[in-house]
């Protein structure tokens, strides 16, 4: 098994909306504003308002995610992402990528699973392939790299 390189995208979030749900978790919500994507057998935007990302936030520094959203390809297919991963940080850190302050990468672990839906045509490989990415978070957004498991 190897990995070769898919794409990356760069995506700038909106307002984060937090939910104390209980005394050792917060949910999060944070809605897609706008973004782009580059890789070499596609890109294009991410589509705003489209969706986001949802984060649960445990009170030790670790937690898991789930993100929906749609991407548009240069040439107009519309591929829908969807996402899970984890992300641990010691309670400093995440305290830091709450508050939206540039944080050092290295300081945390954030890897996820996408799913992509793509219609028939040149992108219908991203049905088939699984893949597996890393991401990290700056004061306005994220960004995630993917590469597929051949």
């Amino acid at each position: 098994m190897k990995l070769e390189f898919a794409l990356e995208m760069q995506i700038s979030l909106g307002q984060r909306i937090h939910i104390q749900v209980a005394d050792d978790y917060k949910r999060g919500a944070v809605l897609i504003e706008s973004g782009h994507f580059v890789g070499p057998d596609l890109s294009g935007k991410i589509v705003p308002s489209s969706g986001g990302d949802f984060p649960m936030v445990r009170a030790d520094g670790g937690g898991r995610f789930e993100s929906q959203y749609l991407l548009q390809t240069d040439d107009g297919a519309v591929i829908l992402k969807r996402s899970t991963g984890v992300r641990h940080a010691p309670p400093e850190v995440v305290k830091q990528l709450l508050a939206g302050e540039p944080v050092d990468p290295h300081s945390y672990y954030m890897r996820m699973t996408p799913r992509f839906e793509a219609p028939s045509g040149p992108y219908d490989w991203m049905n088939r392939t699984i893949f597996v990415g890393v991401g990290r978070r700056n004061p306005t957004g994220s960004v995630f790299r993917f590469w597929k498991v051949v």
